[in-house]
């Protein structure tokens, strides 16, 4: 079946905009990461605009960043990003356009961290994606490496919700521009397919302009529900053994929090 993606993201400065604030409660969390594992060679699937890979060149350490990204705009934003940064910070950074159920890169298996955060495997939609993604990023990790996937545990109450009143409009956040030239507020209705794990949601941005004038428009995005022992069940499947669950960005244990990061490595001696 046809999902619901690309247009969400190719609203690019907008999409940072709606985002920016996301970054107080993720960032400290991969910049700590990072500082444990000590790697020299990071790889971020789903990279967007850099809103966390940029960061994190300016954290300690000397490791070369890489990124891949299906959507080109994304890249281009981060791109233009990077080329504002000092020469030293540009020449530790590769970008890919591709799928992360299907890439080949040069240093393949010599990556001691690759990430997936915020969500993005929710884009992963059938199970032949989801095992695609995950041999293949099992494939790019050196032998010991870690692979980190962060994404949000369901919520029941929602989830019923969506399922039982999919036309009710939730006004999600108000967000100032940052010139002050214009206000957006962000809308969505929800629905919930229970069988297939997929929910539909339909955003409307609406922005107010300081001139008087207004702009809406209207995007869908898809998004598959990963339920705890199913996520799980995708690494040990793929051959990673689980090292550890977190339950929010404040390393609290697995189910003190809204959130699920796993964290799985590749044995040392794979077989």
């Amino acid at each position: 079946m046809p999902y619901a993606m690309g247009e969400y993201y190719e609203q690019v400065n907008d999409y940072d905009l709606e985002y920016q604030s996301q970054s107080e409660q993720d960032l400290p969390f991969w910049r700590e990461l990072v500082m444990r594992y000590t790697p020299s060679q990071v790889l971020e699937l789903a990279c967007g605009s850099g809103r966390i890979g940029l960061e994190l060149l300016h954290s300690p350490g000397s490791f070369v960043l890489e990124g891949l990204d299906l959507e080109q705009g994304m890249l281009d934003a981060y791109q233009r990003k990077l080329a504002r940064e000092p020469e030293e910070i540009q020449q530790r950074v590769i970008l890919h356009h591709g799928d992360m159920c299907d890439y080949d890169l040069e240093h393949k298996g010599q990556f001691d961290l690759i990430f997936l955060p915020f969500n993005s495997i929710c884009h992963l939609y059938e199970i032949e994606q989801q095992l695609a993604a995950f041999r293949t990023t099992y494939e790019h990790l050196a032998p010991g490496g870690h692979f980190v996937v962060d994404t949000f545990l369901p919520d029941i109450d929602y989830l019923s919700d969506a399922l039982n009143r999919p036309s009710t409009v939730y006004l999600e956040d108000e967000i100032e521009s940052p010139d002050g030239d214009f206000t957006m507020l962000l809308y969505t209705t929800r629905k919930y397919d229970p069988h297939e794990q997929l929910q539909h949601i339909t955003w409307t941005h609406e922005k107010f302009f300081e001139t008087g004038e207004n702009e809406r428009y209207l995007s869908k995005l898809d998004m598959h529900l990963f339920f705890p022992r199913e996520l799980q069940m995708l690494f040990i499947s793929t051959g990673f053994s689980v090292e550890a669950i977190y339950g929010d960005y404040l390393w609290k244990p697995f189910g003190k929090g809204p959130r699920q990061i796993v964290v799985g490595r590749k044995p040392k001696n794979p077989s």
